[in-house]
């Protein structure tokens, strides 16, 4: 059994939302920003017009109030979140989502697109005159982020683990000065979840469940309770298989003939792609084989697909509470 952090540690053409970290991966840690000696890691403003950030490469200066921003992969749907639209943006497609939400998707598509990973056009940034550049992602390849700091401020965010996603909207929030915004969101979850919590105690102590994909090559994947959704489920009081309860990796890889790890879920979540609302082809595979038929799941039609998998905001998680408060009312 092989353990391994879906993002930085996925091979190519194996991340749950491979088009949207083909344009984060390409993205290094290198130099994102000028270091700063003040104390105030936060949300500094009011020194000379500037707020200082900690980001995954130091302490960055960027302006109090930066009206033209240039967001890259994740960074677009924590901006959409908090109110604020860029004036550039990562493509947004079918093939290149960025777990948008659907009140989302048609405004992300009117913001300027710069590209892509490899194909993102530093001439394209440069022209929409950007004050301020949000990098949130995963990075593996020397893309030389420093042609990105040449035109603008830079806050480059790694994501390693799933929590990480969520500090990563934090800061983004300090750094265009809408942490109102952000506690209206965390408040927001809060209250849905503490509802959640109380209104299906009873289902949730009495059910078990694990969440599980697969991008074939004769492995599957299962999400423990340390994972995007299965934070969220833990945050209601949810019951988790066996599997999925231990927490130490955020996720474990098995073989197929492993498939019985999955034998004490009363219910399996499985991905849905944000773009098309369909589960993707290798999952299905893998609800086809014998062996996935006898599990007690399965048999009890209790496999069921979840949009948002990678739930990487407050916004997202906020809509995988409400898919698993009509999954508990279904029970």
């Amino acid at each position: 059994m092989n353990t391994r952090p879906v993002r930085p540690g996925r091979k190519a053409g194996r991340s749950r939302v491979a088009a949207v970290l083909a344009a984060a991966a390409l993205l290094t840690v290198s130099a994102c920003g000028s270091d700063d000696s003040s104390d105030d890691t936060k949300s500094a403003a009011g020194d000379g017009g500037k707020r200082v950030i900690e980001t995954s490469d130091g302490k960055v200066t960027v302006p109090a109030k930066a009206e033209r921003i240039v967001s890259i992969s994740y960074a677009t749907g924590a901006l959409l979140d908090l109110g604020v639209e860029p004036v550039g943006t990562s493509a947004i497609d079918e093939n290149n989502p960025m777990e948008l939400l659907p009140s989302q998707k048609e405004q992300g598509k009117k913001i300027t697109s710069i590209g892509s990973g490899i194909e993102t056009n530093i001439e394209k940034v440069a022209s929409l005159k950007p004050d301020l550049i949000i990098v949130e992602g995963a990075a593996a390849f020397d893309w030389k982020i420093n042609r990105l700091k040449g035109i603008a401020p830079t806050l480059y965010f790694g994501i390693k683990t799933p929590g990480d996603l969520y500090n990563a909207q934090e800061k983004i929030a300090q750094a265009v000065g809408k942490e109102d915004a952000l506690d209206k969101l965390k408040a927001t979850y809060k209250e849905k979840a503490d509802k959640i919590k109380s209104t299906y105690a009873d289902k949730l102590k009495s059910v078990k469940w694990a969440l599980a994909s697969s991008y074939g090559n004769g492995e599957f994947l299962v999400d423990t309770r340390t994972s995007w959704v299965g934070r969220v489920l833990s945050d209601v009081g949810a019951n988790f298989s066996k599997a999925s309860a231990d927490g130490k990796e955020h996720e474990v890889t098995y073989s197929q003939e492993k498939i019985d790890v999955l034998s004490d879920a009363d219910v399996i979540l499985v991905p849905r792609t944000a773009a098309t609302g369909e589960v993707p082809k290798e999952t299905k595979e893998l609800q086809d084989k014998p062996s996935w038929k006898l599990l007690k799941a399965a048999k009890d039609d209790h496999v069921l697909p979840v949009t948002y998998a990678t739930s990487d905001r407050y916004g997202t998680s906020i809509d995988v509470l409400d898919q698993i408060e009509k999954i508990l009312k279904g029970l």
